[in-house]
C-alpha cells in the first residue's frame, strides 16, 4: 500500500490544504505596468456625489406612497423600466461598497434606513411588476433541473441575439467602441458578485461558485484578475480611462437591466438559489457572445491584443464554468429541496428573459448612433 493510503484523515487535510496557493504571487515581482494599473481605483467610478433629485423625492416617502407612485408608472413601460433601473442602480452601489455608494465611508442610520426601504419597494415592483419570464417548468430531482439548464443555456434567446450578429456582420468601428464600453461597465465587478454568490451556499454549489471565484481573481495572480485585464483594454484604448468616464454620465438605463436583476437576487438571502440559476446562464452567453464580438472587433480593425485580451481568455474559460454550475447541481448535497430547485431554474428563466430584453434595447440603441464606415 502506498503511503498515503496509510496516512490519517488529518495528515492528507494537511498535505492537501498546508502549501500556500499564494506564495509566489505575494513575494513575485510586479512589473512597473502592473503597479501603475493598479494605482487606478476599480471599478473606475467617482466618489458619491448624492442622489439625483427624483430618487431623493422617492426616499422621503414612506412604502405606500413608493407603491403608488410606482403603480402609475406602469402605464408607460419606458418610463417604468427607466424609473426601476436607474434607481436600483444607485442604491446597489451601496450594497457592494463602491466610494460612488452612499454610506460606504461613514454610516447614516436614517438615510440606510430611508435607502433600504426603497430598495424593497423597487424590488418588489421588478418582480412584480417588470420581469416576464413566462412559464418556468418545475423539477423534482436535480439531474433533470441540471439537463434543463443546460439546454436552456444552449437554446435561450440571448444565445443567438440579433445584437451580436450585428456587432459581427455591420456595425461600424464607433458602434463597437461604445458597445465596448457597455460591456466592459458590465463586467467591471464581476469578482464582487460571485463572491456575494458564494455566500450562503452549500456543499459543491459552494465549491463551484468559490472556483469561479479564484478565476475572477487571478488564482492569486495580479496580472490575471479578470478585471486586471479589463484595465488593460481602457489602458490600450485612445483616451480610454477619461471617455469611460463622460460615457458613464449617460449610460442607458436599459444597459443595467441584467447588472440589477442580478444584484436584486445576490443582495436578498431567499433568492439565493435564483441567483445560482441566473449566473449559470450569463457565464453561459459568453462564449458565443464574445466570439461575435472578437469577429466584429477584428472586421473594423481593432486587433491590439491589449484591447481583445478580456474577450480572447473568457471565450476559452466560460464554457467550463457553466458546466461546472450545472454539475455543481447535479452533484449537490445536502440535496436541494423542490422549492430550492424551482429558484433554480427559475433565476435561469430570468436571466433569460432579461438578457433578450437588454439585448433588445442595446440594438436599437447602436443602430441610433451615426453609422459611418459600418457594413452594408
Amino acid at each position: 500500500m502506498t503511503g498515503a493510503a496509510n496516512s490519517t484523515a488529518s495528515e492528507r487535510a494537511v498535505a492537501q490544504q498546508k502549501p500556500s496557493s499564494l506564495a509566489k504571487s505575494l513575494k513575485g515581482p510586479r512589473s512597473d505596468e502592473t503597479l501603475r494599473l493598479y494605482d487606478h481605483y476599480w471599478p473606475p467610478v467617482e466618489h458619491f456625489e448624492g442622489f439625483d433629485p427624483e430618487l431623493i423625492d422617492f426616499l422621503a416617502n414612506e412604502p405606500a406612497k413608493q407603491r403608488a407612485i410606482l403603480e402609475g408608472l406602469r402605464h408607460d413601460p419606458e418610463a417604468h423600466g427607466r424609473f426601476l433601473h436607474r434607481h436600483l442602480a444607485a442604491i446597489y452601489a451601496h450594497n457592494f461598497g463602491y466610494r460612488d455608494g452612499a454610506y460606504t465611508r461613514h454610516t447614516d442610520d436614517d438615510g440606510e434606513i430611508a435607502q433600504f426601504t426603497a430598495k424593497i419597494s423597487l424590488e418588489r415592483e421588478l418582480f412584480d411588476h417588470w420581469v416576464t419570464p413566462g412559464d418556468v417548468p418545475r423539477f423534482d430531482d436535480q439531474l433533470k433541473a441540471a439537463d434543463h439548464l443546460d439546454h436552456l443555456a444552449e437554446t435561450n434567446p440571448g444565445v443567438v441575439h440579433p445584437l451580436f450578429d450585428f456587432i459581427r456582420d455591420e456595425a461600424s468601428r464607433e458602434q463597437i467602441e461604445r458597445f465596448l464600453q457597455c460591456e466592459l461597465i458590465r463586467n467591471e465587478v464581476v469578482d464582487d458578485e460571485v463572491a456575494l454568490l458564494v455566500v450562503g451556499l452549500q456543499g459543491m454549489q459552494k465549491a463551484v461558485a468559490a472556483a469561479n471565484l479564484w478565476d475572477e481573481c487571478g488564482r492569486g495572480k495580479l496580472e490575471n484578475f479578470h478585471t486586471y485585464w479589463l484595465r488593460r483594454l481602457l489602458e490600450a484604448s485612445d483616451d480610454g480611462w477619461e471617455a469611460l468616464d463622460r460615457y458613464r454620465v449617460g449610460h442607458p438605463w436599459f444597459a443595467k437591466l441584467t447588472s440589477n436583476l442580478n444584484a436584486a437576487l445576490l443582495t436578498r438571502p431567499a433568492y439565493k438559489m435564483m441567483a445560482y440559476g441566473c449566473f449559470l446562464v450569463f457565464e453561459s452567453w459568453v462564449e458565443p457572445h464574445f466570439v461575435r464580438i472578437l469577429e466584429g472587433m477584428t472586421r473594423v480593425g481593432i486587433l491590439d491584443d491589449e484591447v481583445r485580451i478580456y474577450f480572447t481568455a473568457h471565450v476559452a474559460i466560460d464554457p467550463r464554468h457553466s458546466r461546472e454550475l450545472s454539475d455543481g447541481l447535479r452533484e449537490q448535497r445536502p440535496l436541494l429541496s423542490d422549492d430550492e430547485l424551482r429558484d433554480v431554474v427559475y433565476g435561469a428563466h430570468l436571466a433569460s428573459d432579461t438578457g433578450r430584453r437588454q439585448f433588445d434595447h442595446m440594438l436599437t440603441y447602436l443602430r441610433a448612433m451615426p453609422s459611418e464606415g459600418a457594413a452594408g
